[in-house]
């Protein structure tokens, strides 16, 4: 690259440091309030075990992972950058194209490295959508999730009825739906010069360097990406959309339940974002729905599908082998979590909640006795 594509360091110092600012301080402490504390002096304060710390040690981001793994991290990191190139979820974008504002409201390409238990290395990619929080309105990006009620209710009939069951999930779903509102993001440093290496023709034009000369590289989001506020909603109306079209009913007390009559008995359906659970007496009506699933999501990559009589489904087992009963447990759950946890737990927190906790406003109207 020559000198002219590089861009003005204090500009874009000031920008990335407002961008930082927005990020991280997306919920500001009150201020001017009457504090008290659960001790009277700094000798008082309680310690506690900082495990918080450590419950992601064995994700590594970029720098730590590519060090750990080498090659292997490479690879794994190209094969996520991939899937959004194929799917065409990115249009690279010139820093002088965008205004102030659009630049100021990228979010962040955060990819992370893990080695799984078979010794291969999983790459996982998400955007920073935290700064979405200042000017998106909870309404407008939530996304209906199952009630643990219609949940337990489901596997009891499942159960009760000696229905086949099948949990399946769906990767890469959100990439089955297009953004609906102008979001860009921007890739830094190992993430933009791989996906240059994709097709140079489309994106290297685009890259700008800052005064680190770090490679940077601004995107508009064409299809939803996991870790943007309205990714989960976008694909629940979808999917939803699609169970109806087929036929189904969405249960009018939680959204995420669809049932339909078939063939005399009530086949249902119910989900966690993209994790299905499918049921029905008859094994057939189950497959034909998971063709139809994979017809219509499957193409870049199959559904993984799970069937019998112990399942496991949103960490949970689930133990369908007492004719008319269901079991629950979650030991391989605690298991693989003690595992993941290291042998090292040292450190200290003064308390695990904030420090405003217990602040008080005594203009405020009290309370009733009763």
């Amino acid at each position: 690259m020559n000198a002219s594509n590089r861009e003005d360091s204090n500009t874009a110092d000031v920008e990335t440091e407002i961008r930082t600012n927005e990020r991280y301080n997306l919920r500001p402490r009150p201020k001017n309030k009457v504090q008290f504390t659960l001790a009277q002096s700094d000798e008082q304060l309680m310690t506690l075990p900082k495990t918080h710390a450590h419950v992601m040690v064995t994700q590594l981001n970029i720098k730590d992972g590519l060090k750990a793994f080498g090659n292997k991290g490479d690879e794994a990191i190209l094969k996520e950058i991939k899937q959004l190139h194929t799917r065409q979820a990115l249009m690279p974008h010139s820093r002088n194209d965008l205004s102030y504002e659009e630049r100021k409201k990228a979010l962040r390409y955060l990819m992370f490295l893990k080695e799984k238990r078979d010794g291969t290395i999983k790459a996982r990619g998400c955007a920073d959508g935290r700064p979405q929080r200042v000017y998106s309105n909870k309404e407008d990006t939530s996304s209906p999730t199952i009630s643990i009620e219609a949940m337990m209710l489901s596997y009891a009939i499942d159960a009760k009825e000696n229905r086949y069951v099948v949990v399946s999930d769906i990767p890469g779903a959100f990439l089955h739906v297009d953004m609906e509102d102008t979001v860009h993001m921007l890739l830094e440093g190992t993430v933009a010069e791989m996906i240059i290496k994709l097709d140079p023709t489309i994106y290297r034009k685009h890259i700008w360097y800052n005064k680190h000369s770090k490679p940077m590289l601004y995107v508009q989001l064409k299809k939803a990406l996991y870790g943007t506020l309205q990714a989960a909603l976008l694909f629940w109306r979808l999917l939803s959309e699609t169970l109806q079209e087929w036929g189904f009913t969405l249960n009018p007390y939680d959204k995420c339940v669809a049932n339909k009559n078939i063939e005399g008995k009530q086949c249902t359906i119910i989900w966690h974002v993209y994790d299905l659970k499918i049921s029905h007496v008859n094994k057939d009506v189950v497959e034909n729905i998971l063709k139809k699933l994979n017809d219509k999501f499957g193409q870049e990559s199959p559904l993984t599908t799970c069937g019998g009589k112990v399942l496991e489904y949103l960490g949970m087992k689930i133990d369908y082998r007492q004719k008319g009963k269901v079991k629950f447990s979650m030991y391989e759950y605690i298991k693989k979590m003690l595992e993941e946890l290291p042998t090292n737990m040292e450190g200290l927190a003064t308390t695990p909640s904030s420090s405003y906790l217990f602040n008080t406003d005594p203009g405020c109207k009290k309370l009733c006795k009763e």
